[in-house]
């Protein structure tokens, strides 16, 4: 395929402007699991993902404009199309495996495995990678990266090695990321449809993940695909005993099953929804929540941290080292007083604007407390 320069692009587009309503529905359950915090913490502050980078430089070829440079004018290209920013290093990882990923925190890093390049089209390996740019556009990597651990290492080992932090990976954890896991992958499979504007490409590149030979290629019906998923859907629809066999099968899947995920973008395409958005009218930057994202991230603490990204600004509890709703990193986080937004001290009793009281426990006052805030007459 020849790149196609006249590819619609999206400056400064929003992921909730295709945003999968059931990956924002399970990032938000995801967050209030308990130990999830520490656990990013863990991952964000033990150089983990510096090794996974050291493993990609020391055995993967890096793509640029002077190794594997087609590939690399692709590339820019869906990053330009998707107004991803902050592009990510781009590795092919030699191995027979049909898998590509994205991971990172501070530096984020796709991977190509080169049995998934050699089954795909050229078009169709750019629905691979608009998919995976759609994880660093969603702001899936900090997640995306505690998955990667999870599966790659498990929790059994991590028990042996660090035993604090083992207990925090619990099987409710890792359930709970990989629910998200696979209901963040529909986001992505939005986000490649919009890099390369056909969902022919992206349905034949997900339906080649299911089953694919080189030697019947020729063969390979997508529309068959379809027929698939529908007979997928249909099985045990009046048993209860199937239904719950097929969620038992896919609990400890990292993703969804690729037929359906060839049904779901097919319904998405012909949507309301994908159409304003290839028209121009879509969802920018970060968006203004409503009154039910305002619900959903209530802080009934007294304190909290504000979002230092100064397009969000939202209140998050003081124990998260991320921002929920823009996933910026909170080390530079002010510490407020959650009545009335006034910059506060950990040690604080109250705050000095509002009288809001900030613990329950005996602290420190302010040394202005006395003479900014009076008792009531």
């Amino acid at each position: 395929m020849i790149l196609n320069e006249d590819l619609k692009t999206f400056p400064d587009l929003s992921y909730h402007a295709f945003q999968h309503p059931l990956d924002s529905k399970a990032i938000a359950h995801l967050q209030k699991v308990p130990g999830i915090s520490k656990a990013l913490k863990y991952v964000s502050e033990k150089s983990i993902e510096r090794t996974f980078l050291l493993d990609n430089t020391s055995s993967n070829l890096r793509v640029n404009a002077e190794q594997y440079p087609s590939l690399y004018k692709q590339y820019l290209k869906m990053a330009e199309v998707l107004d991803v920013r902050k592009l990510p290093f781009l590795y092919i990882d030699t191995t027979a495996t049909i898998n590509a990923y994205a991971m990172g925190m501070e530096n984020y890093t796709i991977v190509l495995c080169s049995g998934l390049i050699d089954i795909m089209e050229e078009d169709e390996l750019m629905a691979i990678l608009g998919h995976e740019l759609g994880h660093v556009k969603c702001e899936h990597m900090l997640y995306k990266t505690l998955t990667h651990i999870i599966m790659t290492v498990g929790s059994d080992v991590i028990k042996q090695l660090m035993p604090v932090v083992g207990n925090l990976l619990s099987v409710g954890l890792q359930l709970a990321v990989l629910d998200w896991n696979r209901k963040a992958e529909f986001s992505c499979d939005r986000a490649a449809l919009l890099a390369t504007q056909d969902v022919d490409c992206v349905a034949r590149a997900l339906g080649k993940l299911a089953g694919y030979s080189t030697k019947y290629g020729e063969e390979f019906n997508i529309d068959e695909v379809e027929v698939q998923a529908e007979g997928y859907e249909e099985i045990g629809a009046d048993s209860v005993i199937t239904k719950a066999l097929k969620l038992y099968s896919l609990i400890q899947q990292t993703h969804p099953y690729p037929v359906v995920r060839v049904k779901e973008i097919r319904k998405w395409a012909e949507s309301p929804e994908f159409e304003n958005i290839m028209n121009g009218n879509y969802a920018t930057g970060i968006r203004t929540l409503t009154a039910a994202d305002r619900t959903r991230y209530n802080i009934e603490t007294p304190r909290a941290k504000e979002c230092p990204n100064s397009k969000c600004k939202m209140l998050i509890p003081e124990d998260y080292n991320f921002c929920s709703n823009c996933q910026t990193n909170l080390r530079e986080a002010r510490l407020v007083c959650t009545n009335c937004r006034n910059e506060v001290e950990e040690a604080w009793v109250a705050c000095t604007s509002c009288g809001n009281q900030l613990k329950n426990t005996t602290g420190q006052l302010p040394s202005n407390f006395a003479n900014e805030i009076k008792p009531e007459q």
